[in-house]
């Protein structure tokens, strides 16, 4: 598969998987833009490797979509997408202290599985 001079989206790009992900098609040639909800963290790989750097909360549409807007923009037509952003909770589905709060546990949902599509 050529990797390189295409543009590409790595979500959760920030740190862990999706920071060595973006870092290893940056390395292929690939035209990276990292997002991650920490804007921070995406702008400090982005700026190691030579790519752009976004804000995403994959969990909201508006949010994933201006993504791809930002790295069109600076890059072309988005045709490689990873999705490493991810999540999990700091508690038990039922525990000692009640069960895990619904709102928690749809948010876990939202990123992990929603915020793929």
């Amino acid at each position: 598969m050529r990797i390189k001079g295409l543009a590409a989206l790595v979500t959760g790009g920030g740190s862990g998987l999706g920071a060595a992900t973006a870092a290893h098609l940056a390395s292929l040639g690939a035209k990276v833009t990292c997002a991650d909800i920490n804007q921070a963290a995406a702008e400090a790989t982005a700026a190691a490797i030579g790519g752009i750097g976004v804000r995403c909360d994959v969990a909201d549409a508006a949010s994933g979509e201006a993504a791809f807007a930002a790295a069109r923009a600076a890059h072309g037509p988005v045709r490689i997408l990873v999705n490493c952003a991810g999540i999990g909770t700091a508690g038990r589905i039922v525990g000692r202290d009640g069960p895990l709060k619904l709102d928690a546990f749809e948010r876990v949902i939202r990123v992990n599985l929603i915020g793929t599509f």
